[in-house]
């Protein structure tokens, strides 16, 4: 939900005026944030932003480019907030991707037509880049890339979800309540994966600790919310086979998807809410993740370069119809490790991009909305 742990009452610290005072700062930040992005743009331009809207790296002849660094940096001397971009040049090595590497070992045209997508919750961009709580999510900012400008356009968690993959607004009733599937909480309206499937295309998504397929029902760590699938009800056949129970890295769906490919054109990944960070610490979801993320890297899909990967924050700090900054990672073997996307994004932002590596049209607002594939080079 949209409701924050560290403003609970039961939750709070000794120093609860500070910590208070803290988020709601934050909150004001990032609707300052998205008040100005004109200005960021403009500034971006006179400071020599490439088309793509990543800032230009130090080149070496007859290399491609490492890392992509923010303007007003340099390699080695990140910019305040943010991790230093890597200086090992790894781009094009033709090593397979690994753990150690996972991102950049691939060279020549991207030729990536598979998306998994890991959804996590509740946090601000500056709440987990440069968290010390958080080593893997900040491992893989850096041997991979991340958006520096990337937006949640309202608050709760579920119109996001529903705006990431659909192209609409749902920031109002009854949707702003996060509500269960259902009744007026349901919608008939066209979907990333009514798309996929028109087009003759397979989709998965996969909910921790559901406890059958296409669940509607919250239970237990399982948030129905935080499962966009179950409220369309035109794909609910669809949904009743493709959305599963995630089960475990040793066993269960996701893993034996991992195993086989995947072969979904787009595959959806929900951690519970003790993983994903609604309940859960940033330490228990970044541990959570770090068990899978080797995994994924060495299934054959994203060894052959054909699978990316993006983590993304459902929304960050602040409550109502407004928008905050949030987390957004990217991870494929073309992706030149350290890239720092600086061109603003949002929730439609992902839906675009998605679409357009699965080769479906894109939907409602995701058809005006800049797209990141270029700029983590997908």
């Amino acid at each position: 939900m949209g409701k924050r742990e560290a403003t609970s009452p039961a939750a709070r610290p000794p120093l609860l005026s500070l910590a208070f005072c803290a988020t709601s700062i934050q909150s004001m930040a990032d609707r300052a944030r998205a008040g100005v992005r004109g200005v960021v743009a403009l500034l971006a331009v006179a400071l020599g932003t490439s088309a793509a809207g990543v800032a230009p790296p130090a080149s070496v002849a007859g290399t491609r480019p490492a890392a992509s660094v923010l303007h007003g940096s340099q390699p080695g001397a990140p910019a305040a907030g943010l991790p230093a971009p890597v200086s090992r040049r790894l781009s094009g090595s033709g090593q397979a991707p690994s753990p150690a590497h996972p991102c950049g070992t691939l060279s020549g045209r991207p030729r990536v037509d598979q998306v998994l997508v890991i959804w996590e919750e509740n946090h601000s961009f500056s709440s987990i880049i440069g968290n010390a709580a958080a080593p893997e999510i900040n491992k893989l900012a850096d041997r991979c890339g991340m958006a520096v400008d990337y937006l949640a356009v309202t608050h709760p968690s579920l119109p996001n979800y529903m705006s990431m993959t659909s192209g609409l607004s749902y920031a109002g009733a009854p949707w702003d309540t996060d509500c269960s599937p259902g009744g007026a909480c349901s919608t008939r309206a066209p979907s990333i994966f009514s798309e996929l499937a028109r087009n003759g295309k397979q989709w998965r998504s996969y909910a921790e600790s559901m406890a059958a397929n296409c669940s509607l029902v919250t239970s237990g760590t399982y948030a129905a919310r935080h499962n966009p699938a179950v409220y369309y009800t035109s794909i609910r056949s669809k949904c009743l086979s493709w959305d599963q129970p995630m089960g475990t890295p040793d066993k269960g769906a996701l893993h034996q998807a991992l195993r086989a490919g995947p072969v979904a054109a787009l595959t959806t990944v929900t951690p519970n809410v003790d993983d994903d960070m609604h309940n859960g610490t940033v330490g228990e979801a970044d541990k959570w993740l770090a068990g899978w993320v080797p995994q994924i890297v060495a299934s054959p899909s994203y060894r052959s370069g054909r699978l990316a990967v993006v983590i993304v924050w459902d929304e960050g700090f602040g409550s109502g119809n407004e928008p905050s900054s949030a987390p957004l990672i990217v991870m494929s073997a073309y992706t030149h490790p350290g890239t720092r996307a600086t061109l603003p994004l949002d929730d439609y932002s992902v839906l675009r991009s998605v679409s357009e590596l699965t080769g479906v049209r894109p939907l409602g607002q995701a058809a005006h909305a800049r797209s990141f594939v270029r700029a983590f080079n997908l």
